[in-house]
């Protein structure tokens, strides 16, 4: 079982979810008071206070630090790449399942999401784009109602600075995945797409490489 990836998923789920105005990551620090308040009118021992207190104060932190993480966990590969040399090329405007991660636009409105259920398509013009359909809120499931509905990154080739090739770390299980260093507007933008398919994350590669001029890295043996 991944633990960090599951503190991560869940981190990332109590920050998106609210109940009323307040983000469920926060609701501990009102746990926190609320206990303090009990213990002063007798409700509870000043031992017990100051456990709940404790508890609360780590979950919070936990989840703040896992924000600061940006909610995903990125390893570099050990090793050589993984090779599929008769794996077909990805055709113009044809779309590749993946997981997305990065900073999602609409109309002009950002969102930040995490292994966002979304396709990967390189256009005639060669720009690429990732596009996901966020789905309707359910509790802690889905999106928040003002998150529903399509998003998209748009980059391209010549945005790319870096493409890395590993695994995220998300949930439990960790996923083989690519890291593009992209910029916009002289801003660092990091995507991460991640894979059920090994063989569709090579085509995805070779195509991202294909005008990027960048040679994917791992780290060797």
């Amino acid at each position: 079982m991944n633990i960090v990836g599951l503190i991560l998923k869940a981190s990332y789920q109590l920050n998106r979810h609210r109940i009323g105005p307040l983000r469920l990551n926060l609701v501990p620090l009102v746990l926190a008071l609320a206990s303090g308040l009990i213990w002063r009118v007798g409700g509870l021992t000043g031992e017990q206070a100051i456990w709940i207190i404790v508890l609360c104060l780590i979950l919070v932190l936990v989840t703040l630090l896992a924000k600061r993480q940006g909610f995903i966990l990125f390893r570099r590969s050990g090793g050589e790449l993984a090779s599929f040399p008769d794996c077909s090329e990805l055709a113009t405007d044809e779309k590749a399942a993946v997981r997305a991660t990065g900073l999602f636009e609409v109309r002009g409105e950002q969102r930040y999401f995490v292994e966002a259920i979304a396709d990967f398509a390189t256009m005639e013009t060669r720009e690429h784009i990732v596009m996901a359909k966020m789905p309707d809120s359910r509790f802690l499931v889905g999106a928040p109602k003002q998150d529903a509905g399509w998003w998209y990154i748009f980059f391209k080739p010549h945005t790319i600075r870096g493409i890395e090739v590993g695994e995220v770390c998300f949930g439990l299980r960790s996923r083989p995945a690519i890291k593009l260093i992209t910029t916009s507007e002289g801003k660092i933008k990091p995507v991460y797409l991640s894979f059920d398919d090994p063989l569709q994350m090579q085509r995805v590669l070779d195509d991202l490489c294909r005008d990027a001029k960048i040679k994917p890295q791992s780290v060797p043996r």
